[in-house]
């Protein structure tokens, strides 16, 4: 536990640093959302307490052959018992998506995935000299789409 204990503090310094994102969407087979393009921008890392921490995000997502449009989005960081959950806020409520714990050096995974309505979402955090890369997964009777986040803690 205390090796745990350790990570998950590693990890917290390493998310408070963050500044910036890109990420690209990638949908898969079966995919009927359409929802593929590639975003950017900037990270405000907002310190609720402790064990809390809100990612606020702004910047622009371009879809495949389409037009970029302003994004913003709010992503919650808290400290569990066993690693850190990561959850949507929306519309002021925080909407979980899952819960990633360590698997190795540098490398965390969902500890389960999680259901919401029709779909599971799953993740993999893996730390680097950089910032960290943050694979989500959402698979669904629609839905089969892949988002790469990196974030780092430089905006160039």
């Amino acid at each position: 536990m205390q090796q745990t204990r350790q990570r998950i503090q590693q990890l917290w310094q390493r998310l408070q640093t963050t500044a910036a994102f890109s990420y690209t969407a990638t949908p898969g087979p079966g995919s009927r959302t359409g929802w593929q393009g590639w975003g950017q921008g900037q990270v405000t890392v907002e310190r609720v307490s402790a064990t809390e921490l809100h990612f606020i995000e702004q910047g622009s997502f371009t879809l495949h052959n389409g037009p970029a449009v302003e994004m913003h989005n709010r992503f919650i960081w808290q400290q569990s018992r066993g690693g850190v959950t990561l959850s949507h806020g929306r519309r002021g409520e925080p909407v979980f998506l899952f819960e990633l714990i360590p698997a190795g050096d540098a490398l965390w995974r969902s500890a389960q995935d999680h259901v919401c309505i029709d779909d599971l979402y799953s993740g993999n955090l893996t730390e680097n000299a950089n910032g960290f890369e943050l694979i989500w997964h959402i698979h669904g009777p629609k839905k089969n789409e892949q988002l790469v986040y990196r974030y780092s803690p430089d905006i160039s």
